[in-house]
């Protein structure tokens, strides 16, 4: 909605998904306390800990219970929530005044 284009967007989100995400969990977690809690409200984390309350095998990639379902499912629909908000107050920014 923001970059009013595809390729930026997905190229942005992967790697957000397949290198920054990644090495806040590899690297900097075992590390830093602060960077173990962080990851609980991560949308990555949160979507792999709903994919197992739900029933995914746990040998999936990113399938991991680090918080449980309900939390997972609560911050999922925040970051949903928010991003729908912001999305459409920039549409009406934009567009409509």
């Amino acid at each position: 909605m923001l970059l009013r284009g595809v390729a930026l967007p997905i190229g942005l989100g992967l790697v957000w998904l397949l290198a920054v995400q990644n090495l806040l969990a590899a690297v900097a977690a075992p590390i830093l306390d602060w960077v173990a809690e962080l990851q609980k409200g991560l949308p990555g984390p949160n979507a792999g800990a709903l994919a197992a309350a739900l029933g995914a095998s746990a040998d999936t990639p990113g399938v991991g219970a680090v918080v449980g379902g309900g939390q997972a499912a609560v911050i999922l629909a925040g970051y949903l929530l928010g991003f729908v908000l912001l999305a459409g107050a920039y549409l009406h920014r934009r567009d409509i005044l």
